[in-house]
């Protein structure tokens, strides 16, 4: 029995890409929290969105797949940051990581919906006349 979603043969590239990518923008996050300069977590949380969206325009993966496939590889880092820095910073301060990680699923998550929404609408029939 055949499914009706068939993915390319890309699928697994567009994963480790999405998870290399990833690792990337938690760490230039975490080197951003610890060194204090906050506001390029401006830059870096919409990279995810961008990244997410790429993930699914380029490499066809469905939208959730491509929030997980950036997202999981900071996930043992935020299991060990968040208990870690609890001792030193305090249960409320220590909260950013799990905030962190949940807003880079978040808005990954919105990039791949954007980007998967807008390559499934049907292209527009062109005018008989002007043809």
């Amino acid at each position: 029995m055949q499914t009706t979603r068939q993915t390319g043969g890309r699928t697994g590239f567009g994963i480790f890409v999405g998870f290399l990518a990833g690792l990337l923008w938690f760490f230039l996050c975490f080197a951003a929290l610890f060194n204090g300069v906050f506001f390029l977590l401006l830059l870096f949380l919409p990279a995810y969105a961008l990244s997410g969206a790429l993930l699914v325009w380029l490499f066809r993966l469905p939208p959730v797949h491509a929030a997980f496939s950036l997202v999981g590889s900071a996930l043992p880092w935020a299991a060990w940051l968040w208990p870690a820095t609890i001792s030193s910073s305090g249960w409320l301060k220590s909260l950013v990581w799990p905030a962190l990680i949940g807003a880079a699923f978040g808005m990954s998550l919105l990039g791949a919906r954007i980007a998967a929404s807008r390559r499934r609408r049907k292209p527009t029939q062109p005018d008989p006349a002007l043809v």
